[in-house]
């Protein structure tokens, strides 16, 4: 139910359990495979991340305009869903996620959160019952499986012509040093040790495909870190200096490497962005039903 301070977040009976560890607020529940942490400073870096993506590239502004319905599946605090709220006044808009960090200010009426993990299923909605599906940064919150399954549920919630658009980062630092090298490959490792695949990314198109959608579009983005990539590099250096501690949390648990060590090499990649022009890899896929 909407909960009665009218803030629009329904809770049901989604309940996720977190605990602290090396200072950072992490997810306990056995149904939730998402790895990094959510807390305040996970928060700022996903708002930074919202700064720099912006809202949406499918070409669904007339369609936005008259009315639809439209679901971002991983929403976080939800500045996607109330950006996209505000400027769409007439669509209706639901951000769910595992964790209870919404904004709770100032939502306005055409928008809602749901404490919900997509990770196992989309089932508490129906059949045919969105226009539009939005998703981005869950190559570290979803298995393999369970991001082929989150494909087949979107199509199944989608109405026949719905949008379904995927943003979703590569595990690559293009051009890296010794030790964004490192990071790379403690990411991976840490990644493999959850079934989750660092380069899921460049397979979203044949997960679509696999499952039946039509018209899939698929660009490549590569986003510079540091002052030589002007504006862009340096707001993704500041969200680099944000992700870096996070995964720190994630490699220390699940590979070998010391907090010592991660420390130590984390310092020397940040030397290392404007010395080798560092930029890491994105790729953004939209597609219809």
């Amino acid at each position: 139910m909407i909960s009665s301070n009218s803030n629009q977040i329904t809770h049901s009976n989604y309940q996720v359990a977190f605990e602290w560890k090396d200072g950072r607020r992490l997810s306990v529940k056995e149904d939730v495979a998402y790895i990094l942490p959510s807390d305040q400073k996970e928060v700022d870096r996903l708002e930074l991340n919202h700064t720099l993506w912006k809202l949406f590239k499918s070409p669904l502004h007339e369609k936005l305009t008259q009315g639809i319905r439209v679901l971002d599946i991983g929403c976080g605090p939800g500045w996607w869903t109330l950006d996209m709220a505000r400027l769409y006044p007439n669509s209706e808009f639901i951000g769910i996620d595992m964790a209870d960090v919404f904004i709770t200010e100032d939502i306005p009426s055409n928008a809602k959160f749901q404490l919900l993990n997509a990770g196992t299923g989309l089932d508490y909605f129906e059949d045919e019952s969105f226009d539009f599906v939005f998703q981005r940064f869950l190559v570290m919150g979803f298995p393999t499986d369970q991001y082929i399954r989150s494909v087949e549920e979107m199509k199944r919630i989608l109405k026949p012509g719905g949008a379904i658009e995927i943003l979703e980062l590569v595990n690559e630092y293009k051009n890296a040093g010794p030790a964004f090298k490192n990071i790379n490959l403690w990411i991976n490792e840490a990644l493999v040790a959850r079934n989750m695949d660092s380069y899921v990314a460049d397979k979203i198109s044949s997960f679509l495909a696999n499952a039946g959608y039509q018209d899939i579009k698929d660009i490549n983005y590569d986003v510079p870190i540091g002052a030589w990539g002007a504006y862009p590099g340096e707001l993704f250096l500041a969200i680099q200096r944000l992700a870096l501690p996070a995964v720190k949390v994630m490699i220390t648990q699940l590979t070998s490497i010391t907090s010592e060590v991660y420390d130590a090499n984390m310092e020397e990649a940040f030397k290392e962005v404007d010395q080798y022009e560092i930029s890491t890899r994105f790729r953004l896929i939209y597609a219809t039903k």
